[in-house]
């Protein structure tokens, strides 16, 4: 695809999901990010919220997080029961839009089955203006997906998400770039992804790039991925393998970065940090 990206699609946020939120919070501290309070996630329900027997914190940048959460439920039908029954890890990749029509419609033509607009919400303590950050979202099924749920968002409140209280790291992490997916196909999952969210398509069958309005997928091979990192990947089959994260240069003369932060799935934490541009 040549064309210019779709100007409403943009990366909003991924996902860290685990069992345990220590692992992941004490991890994300060591590599110098500076997490949110832990809160419980609600789903909107005909009578009012719904628990989801899942608590989060976050890594909040400019205009784009990282989830951090923990599922208690063991119930299959919660929603990210698919991917956890496969891994823990990087099972989140969330495209914001404002116009989930469009998204959907656009779904469809790609060949995916994307479920009904839902309403979510979740409880905000931090900055001045702390309350309910509101969302509406629908994800695509697992079996299309089996790399990560995948998921298009509108926030109706980003004020509330998105406050300058939360936003500064002590490694001076201030946005994601870009996330990183290991496949079999590189290309051809970068063609599906193309067509998902009208971004460029460019690269091999070995290292693919989507680039969208604001931000970026790069879609590498094991091989790819274990050259670029020293070791294969934690886990087999299609999915999510790290992301690149900008940094101030404050930070990057402290911590090293800008980086790519690689999830260990096995030990249940970050891993390390590696350049983001070798």
């Amino acid at each position: 695809m040549t064309s210019r990206p779709d100007p409403q699609m943009r990366l909003d946020h991924l996902g860290l999901v685990s069992r345990q939120l220590e692992p992941l919070l004490s991890g994300a501290v060591g590599l110098g990010f500076q997490p949110t309070r832990p809160e419980e996630l609600m789903a909107a329900g005909p009578t009012g919220p719904v628990p989801l027997e899942q608590s989060s914190a976050h890594l909040v940048f400019g205009n784009t997080y990282v989830e951090l959460t923990a599922v208690r439920s063991h119930s299959p039908a919660h929603h990210l029961a698919p991917w956890l029954a496969r891994r823990e890890g990087l099972l989140i990749l969330a495209f914001g839009t404002e116009d989930l029509a469009e998204a959907r419609r656009r779904s469809l033509e790609a060949g995916y089955s994307p479920g009904p607009v839902a309403g979510a919400s979740r409880r905000v303590t931090y900055g001045v203006r702390a309350g309910e950050a509101r969302f509406e979202w629908f994800m695509l099924d697992s079996e299309s997906t089996p790399e990560a749920l995948v998921c298009f968002v509108r926030h109706l409140t980003p004020e509330v998400v998105f406050q300058s209280e939360v936003q500064q790291h002590p490694n001076g992490a201030r946005d994601i770039e870009g996330v990183v997916l290991v496949t079999d196909q590189p290309l051809t999952l970068a063609g599906r992804y193309a067509g998902l969210t009208g971004g460029q398509l460019t690269g091999s069958e070995r290292e693919a790039r989507v680039v969208l309005e604001s931000g970026w997928l790069e879609f590498r091979s094991p091989e790819s991925w274990a050259a670029l990192t020293g070791h294969a990947p934690a886990f087999g089959g299609p999915g999510l393998a790290g992301f690149s994260v900008l940094a101030d240069r404050e930070g990057v003369d402290q911590a090293g970065l800008p980086c790519r932060v690689e999830f260990a799935a096995q030990r249940r934490e970050f891993a390390r940090c590696y350049p983001s541009h070798p």
